[in-house]
């Protein structure tokens, strides 16, 4: 019911959620779906995630992240428990599973389905 009504309670608090986004240097979409919780270590140093990512519960980011799709594609899917390094980028569409790491400064642009991994490099790969 909410959803419904949202498009129109936004115009009123738009100006509101600009003044956090530039307090707060952080750019998270009203339509990314998040579900249990996001922990921003460093938000000083920027993060942004699209109204096409799907996140899981306890995603953390360390600062410098961004998580968007390409145009036209479908968008993100992030596991639980997922820790994503300083200033690493994920570029979708793609599905992350469960408990990755993904390393400072790492670029993942393809999907990995497997839980406890660990990404390093550009672009990223299992170590």
């Amino acid at each position: 019911m909410f959803k419904s009504y949202y498009k129109f309670i936004r115009i009123l608090f738009s100006p509101f959620f600009y003044l956090l986004q530039i307090i707060s240097n952080c750019d998270i979409h009203h339509k990314a779906e998040i579900q249990g919780g996001i922990n921003i270590h460093h938000p000083s140093a920027g993060i942004v995630i699209s109204g096409k990512a799907k996140i899981g519960e306890m995603l953390t980011l360390t600062g410098g992240n961004i998580i968007g799709v390409k145009n036209g594609s479908k968008g993100i899917i992030i596991g639980n428990n997922c820790n994503i390094g300083a200033n690493a980028c994920i570029i979708g569409p793609l599905q992350l599973g469960n408990n990755i790491k993904i390393a400072a400064m790492a670029c993942v642009v393809k999907s990995f389905y497997n839980d406890n991994l660990s990404l390093i490099g550009v672009p990223a790969k299992i170590n």
